[in-house]
């Protein structure tokens, strides 16, 4: 069996209880001692005077605390940044360079936070990266990617020319003409490297292959591409590199 010093009771609670449970706790044990119990506990539990002191006021008004109860008083805790730093917002705002439409509720950003805080700190404000996260959620901002939207307007005579590629085809396919269609596919490394898609296997047998996609580990490179003669309907593919 393992004998608890005071100390080490002191430390379990304090583990387990939240801040307003822990002040009333080191109360309560200070009372209870009497006369001297204040700095008794206070040298024990590694805690202030003022804490204790702090908690005997609130026992004596009744405050006890109440599951779901506020463990701090309304405007108690850490003031945030921008009350402590006037210009901080404004400085934030400014890297920023907002995208999309300046009436929308929605904006985002690319600039990623270390690159945030370093410009910040340039400009003498002293912030984490966590800070600055929730500065700009409560802004309106949020981290995303760009997205392929702009497709341009279409050629005038585009219609022209797809009636023109169809008289065409029809013209050599009743000639007897070749009429050849081209298919190329993106380069691929030879060798045991990862490639997307899955495969039913035997439990126990799974492909393992090359962590990385190194050149100079490989066998070559593939240029895989495809012609067909839709006529004749013959061709042929070649991976050749």
């Amino acid at each position: 069996m393992i004998d608890y010093t005071q100390q080490d009771q002191y430390q379990v609670m304090h583990g387990v209880l939240n801040e307003r449970q822990w002040r009333l706790y080191v109360a309560t044990e200070a009372k209870r001692r009497g006369p001297g119990g204040i700095s008794q506990v206070a040298r024990e539990a590694g805690v202030t005077r003022k804490t204790i002191h702090k908690g005997l006021q609130e026992l004596e008004a009744g405050e006890l605390y109440e599951p779901g109860g506020r463990i701090r008083r309304k405007g108690g805790g850490r003031k945030q940044v921008t009350a402590k730093d006037e210009t901080l917002r404004a400085d934030l705002e400014e890297l920023l360079e907002p995208k999309g439409d300046p009436q929308s509720l929605v904006r985002w950003t690319t600039k990623a936070m270390s690159k945030l805080k370093e410009a910040l700190g340039s400009q003498g404000h002293t912030i984490g990266e966590t800070a600055i996260r929730e500065l700009l959620k409560g802004m309106g901002f949020s981290l995303r990617a760009n997205k392929k939207a702009i497709e341009g307007t279409a050629h005038a005579d585009r219609d022209a020319q797809f009636q023109h590629i169809n008289r065409t085809g029809k013209a050599f396919e009743a000639a007897g003409k070749p009429m050849i269609a081209v298919d190329c596919k993106k380069k691929e490394l030879i060798g045991n490297f990862k490639n997307n898609g899955r495969e039913w296997q035997a439990k126990g047998q799974d492909t393992t292959v090359n962590v990385y996609d190194y050149r100079s580990i490989a066998d070559g490179k593939a240029v895989p591409y495809g012609i067909y003669d839709v006529v004749h309907n013959s061709g042929f593919g070649s991976a050749g590199h």
